[in-house]
């Protein structure tokens, strides 16, 4: 029963945060068609950010999350100007691999200079609630995962009302649902792409803080982040919101019941033995659905 719970918990947590970094990935790819190398490199700059303003200035760590959402933004939009938009529409060129080694080199450059600057040596990082309670006598939470998963679900919530309420939101979700109807109404498209990927480069930022305390900062505190990311994404089907979300939980709780009732040695193993089969089974996903090439 202890076991059961704990998955449970770990699933939640797990789950939210998995959540927050891979629905960037499939707002990027609904918009620009595009597997954004680069979303792992922010959860690590958003550690980075956290831990800089935290370790400079001693001001809060609830504070760093702002600071981290405001330099993670704007490097995802330096990350368009640089990657992606010097691709859009040039003839002979496949966009999507393109973009796909470029946001890759990018991740590169923005992880050596880190690494230039701050070292290879990990970085310890406050949790933003010290402490825990006992859920039963064998099974505990810290407040800092109670927070991950408080936080997580708050800024997904936002981002769901972004989508369908906000102007933006809105022009986000007419360029993902169908490109040549929303340039037809006027939405302009290029505007929307740096848009999406400021966002998505956010919401990776804000996992990077929640992440700092447990694991570090590091620079390369994004490589774990992106390869489950992409197995999530892959799993959900390119481009869907709501599988990202449900796939998220599903990898979320076989993690966290691989690595309870097994050993966490086995959890990535499984993982990509699961990614598998739904390739072969079901190559689009659990709820993407099959798309056309575009520029």
């Amino acid at each position: 029963m202890n076991a059961i719970l704990q998955t449970l918990v770990s699933t939640i947590v797990q789950g939210s945060i998995l959540a927050l970094i891979s629905i960037g990935m499939t707002l990027v790819y609904g918009t620009l068609r595009v597997l954004n190398m680069a979303q792992g490199v922010m959860v690590m700059v958003g550690g980075f950010a956290a831990f800089t303003v935290v370790d400079r200035t001693g001001a809060s760590p609830w504070l760093s999350i702002a600071v981290a959402v405001v330099v993670t933004f704007l490097l995802g939009v330096l990350t368009y100007y640089m990657a992606v938009k010097p691709l859009l529409g040039r003839p002979g060129v496949d966009f999507e691999m393109t973009a796909f080694i470029t946001t890759f080199a990018v991740a590169t450059i923005v992880q050596n200079i880190v690494l230039m600057v701050y070292g290879p040596r990990q970085k310890p990082f406050d949790p933003l609630w010290p402490g825990g309670i006992n859920i039963t006598s064998d099974v505990s939470i810290t407040y800092h995962s109670m927070i991950m998963a408080i936080v997580a679900v708050g800024a997904l919530v936002a981002l769901g009302l972004f989508l369908s309420r906000s102007r933006y939101g809105l022009a986000i979700t007419a360029v993902a649902q169908n490109l040549d109807a929303a340039r037809l109404m006027g939405i302009p498209a290029r505007r929307v792409y740096v848009v999406t990927m400021g966002i998505a480069a956010a919401l990776a930022g804000i996992a990077g803080v929640l992440l700092a305390p447990l694991y570090f900062v590091y620079p390369n505190a994004g490589d774990l982040p992106l390869l489950q990311a992409l197995i999530v994404v892959i799993f959900a089907g390119l481009g869907s919101v709501k599988g990202t979300i449900y796939a998220s939980y599903i990898i979320g709780f076989l993690s966290a019941a691989v690595a309870i009732f097994w050993s966490s040695a086995f959890a990535l193993p499984v993982l990509y033995v699961v990614i598998l089969v739904v390739l072969v089974v079901r190559p689009n996903g659990i709820a993407g659905k099959p798309q056309e090439a575009r520029l």
